[in-house]
């Protein structure tokens, strides 16, 4: 497979993955068999996407000639905006075709959305927001956008590459221990910026055709472990006042996704290392779903999770693969057709046309 296909396939995967993992319910069955346990990692499969999106976003910066802010934000923003403002609009109106009126459209939530402060209250504390009209995996674009933001200024101010590591990794491990005494929005934004910052590194030993192993990646794991021991401390916390709720539910959560992001680089560096076998019969075929999988993540909660229009048929399978269809045609249309027309009508903002990436 050609330079980053594998990541688009994983990429790809990934995205499915969570949707299925919000549509099972625990008793799903298939051919007899229970397979909710397979798809109870929609949080792992989360915290891979934030691995690829700094490989992705360090490889695509180190490739393009014009580095300017301007660019950059523009690229980031119409990626992000363009696709998510469509889909707000749908999850309004069907809203309103739930509720059989025209319903409130919530300007604040709209607004601190729109500022990307989004999160779930229900699982983590003192969030500033929750996902607007309830499509809840809209909570990881904040840290997604975030991530992006203060990447650039990490490549702007800091020159060594060590240094921004190091300067990363830092952050991250200060914000931990504040994280686990004050638990609000900057600190646990600044906590996980660690582990897209391991996509970074990564990126950047992938440019260079450095080794990648655990050894080499030591540093970078390392910082990550620290963080997750400092949440660990956390769980320990909690246990002691007796407000632990569950693996899902802060504080044990954001422990379980360190614990997630040194697995999957683990098992990464492993499978590379036995030259990526039956990786294209498993992951390969998903590369299909790449470019459309950002507005599968967004959208699924209308075509798939919430959905019931398509109620009337009487076998559950053939219902749930018609909403995917359904989903699948729509992230189609706006991240093949729309996005792009869309896209192009902006290019005059920059000095030279806008490749779509």
């Amino acid at each position: 497979m050609a330079k980053l296909e594998k990541l688009d396939a994983l990429r790809g995967m990934a995205a499915l993955y969570v949707v299925i993992h919000h549509s099972v319910s625990s008793s799903t069955t298939l051919f007899g068999l229970n397979i909710a346990l397979m798809f109870r990692f929609g949080e792992e499969a989360v915290i891979l996407f934030f691995l690829l999106s700094g490989f992705v976003i360090n490889f695509s910066f180190a490739k393009t000639k014009d580095k300017t802010f301007q660019t950059y934000f523009f690229k980031r923003a119409t990626r992000i905006y363009i696709p998510l403002l469509i889909v707000m609009v749908l999850g309004y109106f069907m809203e309103c075709y739930e509720a059989g009126e025209v319903v409130n459209a919530h300007p604040r939530e709209l607004l601190l959305n729109l500022l990307m402060l989004q999160d779930i209250s229900s699982l983590k504390p003192n969030v500033v927001v929750d996902p607007y009209m309830h499509n809840s995996p809209l909570w990881s674009l904040s840290y997604e956008w975030w991530f992006y933001m203060l990447y650039f200024q990490v490549q702007k101010h800091i020159s060594s590459s060590n240094r921004k590591d190091m300067f990363v990794f830092g952050l991250a491990i200060v914000s931990a221990l504040t994280y686990v005494y004050f638990p609000v929005f900057l600190p646990r934004l600044l906590m996980y910026m660690g582990i897209w910052w391991l996509g970074v590194i990564l990126s950047n030993k992938y440019m260079k055709n450095d080794e990648i192993t655990l050894q080499s990646l030591a540093m970078p794991l390392a910082g990550i472990v620290v963080v997750f021991l400092i949440c660990g401390f956390g769980v320990y916390r909690a246990s002691l006042s007796g407000t632990l709720r569950g693996m899902g539910v802060h504080p044990v959560l954001e422990m379980r996704d360190h614990f997630s992001a040194l697995v999957i680089v683990a098992v990464g560096v492993f499978w590379k290392s036995k030259g990526w076998i039956f990786f294209d019969r498993m992951v390969r075929p998903f590369l299909i779903f790449a470019p459309i999988s950002y507005v599968v993540y967004i959208s699924h909660y209308y075509f798939v999770v919430s959905a019931h229009y398509f109620s009337f048929m009487t076998n559950q399978a053939l219902e749930f693969m018609a909403y995917v269809m359904l989903m699948l045609a729509f992230s189609y249309i706006v991240e093949i057709i729309i996005y792009p027309k869309i896209l192009k009508g902006f290019s005059g903002v920059l000095r030279a046309p806008v490749r779509v990436t």
